[in-house]
């Protein structure tokens, strides 16, 4: 909608994020936006390599880096499309009136500023309580950041000197959201209405919305757990067995789409695959943190596989890091399910930081214990 608005205003806009995926899903939902607005738009995006184009698509797409640039220079695009690598070349510069980054959160902040050139203004778009990038190598302190974590310093929400908070869900049930909100966005992320009218009902305790905390005993397990995989298969079988209520009050039948499987590690991703495929055939959802980013489904269930702290392949930093939790638990609309060894609970900390990852997880079962249904 802001990018329309600018458009509407006869300004040419760009848009760039981190891969490719992302800047076609934020280019589509504008085209629809302004299709649904009866709102003429033209655009192109430059092609991924080996990517072919499109004939008959609502945008014009262009191989060559001075194609796109000569379109919006001769004023033949409002809307332009493209990664860094297009962006930050000379022959960009200026070229726009604004330049949307979207996932800021995992473009880092020395790519931020190679393509802020192309630009007068440059709008980041993101959730800094997601994965961030993936960083490689050692940096000096400070360069390894992405743009939106220098803008927030540490902070959870931004500061409204600094820029916008959008303080509604329009994805989470209020019961999911009472934990997103306390533990990630210091309780001012509300849900809206129409998310409240979501509902499951299945057997046993994933019946409801909300949190649900299932601890399951295994010893020796560091990144792929058998038990934890057996417990799954059953929850699985009973969701399939159930219904659920959508944001507009309509009941279907669950099916495998509406089902979204996530664990820390490869290693129990395909153990689950193999368990679980059988069941939900190709509309199976699964994969770890990283991968179903962005993703939401009426359920999420989320393994963490490992036995105890002694048992973890890596630090606890990884498999308690609260981004990570945040990002598989909101994945769920109406319900969020943890699968996991009740020894996680104990763990050993060292340091406030290392109190504060493991005091997520507590607080995620207390919650999960109040509203469980008796």
């Amino acid at each position: 909608e802001m990018i329309l608005a600018l458009i509407g205003a006869g300004r040419q806009v760009g848009i760039t994020a981190f891969t490719h995926k992302a800047i076609i899903n934020l280019l589509d939902e504008v085209i629809e936006h302004a299709r649904r607005s009866g709102v003429e738009v033209h655009a192109i995006r430059k092609l991924e390599q080996n990517e072919k184009p499109s004939e008959d698509g609502p945008y014009r797409t262009a191989r060559d880096n001075g194609v796109v640039a000569a379109a919006l220079v001769q004023r033949e695009v409002q809307l332009a499309a493209g990664t860094a690598w297009m962006w930050a070349r000379e022959e960009f510069e200026g070229l726009t009136d604004t330049l949307f980054v979207d996932e800021a959160g995992q473009m880092s902040l020395a790519n931020v500023i190679s393509v802020s050139g192309a630009a007068r203004n440059v709008v980041l778009l993101g959730d800094p309580q997601q994965l961030s990038q993936v960083r490689k190598g050692a940096h000096p302190e400070g360069v390894d950041v992405s743009s939106l974590e220098y803008v927030l310093d540490g902070s959870r929400v931004i500061d409204p000197r600094c820029g916008l908070f959008l303080s509604e869900t329009w994805r989470l049930h209020p019961r999911v959201n009472a934990f997103t909100s306390e533990l990630f966005y210091e309780s001012q992320l509300q849900s809206e209405q129409s998310a409240a009218q979501q509902a499951l009902s299945a057997p046993d305790a994933l019946s409801g919305t909300g949190v649900r905390w299932v601890p399951v005993e295994h010893h020796g397990n560091a990144n792929d757990s058998v038990e934890e995989a057996d417990v799954i298969v059953e929850l699985y079988r009973d969701l399939l067995r159930g219904t659920w209520t959508d944001t507009e009050g309509r009941v279907a039948s669950i099916a495998a789409e509406d089902i979204l499987v996530v664990a820390p590690y490869n290693a129990q991703v395909e153990l689950l695959t193999g368990r679980l495929a059988p069941i939900a055939g190709p509309a199976l959802r699964i994969g770890t943190v990283d991968r179903i980013q962005g993703q939401q489904a009426a359920v999420v269930i989320y393994s963490m596989a490992t036995s105890s702290q002694e048992e973890m392949p890596r630090t606890m930093e990884f498999l308690f890091s609260l981004n990570r939790l945040n990002v598989a638990t909101s994945r769920g609309r109406c319900m969020a399910v943890i699968v996991a060894s009740p020894k996680l609970l104990e763990v050993s900390v060292h340091t406030p930081f290392q109190m504060r990852l493991a005091n997520a997880l507590c607080r995620f079962v207390e919650l999960a214990e109040e509203q469980t249904p008796a």
